[in-house]
């Protein structure tokens, strides 16, 4: 990471319900959020999972980053990048290209993988002051 780029801090929990579905919930500052958004400038999503779901035996593995709308392609400006044995994925964000990607988490418990839900990233050009 650099030290231009803006950083977005989420906590993540993941809960494998009744089918054996694994859901991902996302936090920042103990309040509830998407875990997608809107970018404006170069920008490093990371996530690092909870207590509760490390105990559970969760890593991240990796990340599938595609686009949502083909005319406007932006997933060629993200990369991933994997650390503290798995306890966090960083998401970096170039922000070089309006449009909307899908963000999947790819996560591994007692070697078993399982997906997140799509949050989505929609990358927007940067703001001017006089706009």
């Amino acid at each position: 990471m650099n030290n231009t780029q803006e950083q977005i801090h989420f906590t993540v929990n993941i809960v494998l319900d009744s089918d054996d579905k694994a859901n991902f919930t996302y936090s920042m500052n103990d309040k509830k959020a998407t875990g997608g958004g809107v970018v404006r400038t170069e920008t490093a999503g990371i996530y690092s999972l909870d207590q509760a779901t490390l105990a559970k035996g969760f890593l991240f593995t990796g990340a599938t980053i595609t686009d949502v709308n083909k005319e406007t392609p932006c997933a060629q400006d993200f990369s991933f990048k994997v650390s503290d044995n798995g306890r966090t994925i960083t998401i970096i964000d170039t922000d070089e290209n309006p449009g909307t990607a899908c963000l999947v988490f790819n996560v591994e418990c007692n070697g078993k993988a399982y997906e997140s839900a799509d949050p989505q990233v929609i990358n927007e050009k940067k703001l001017l002051s006089n706009d």
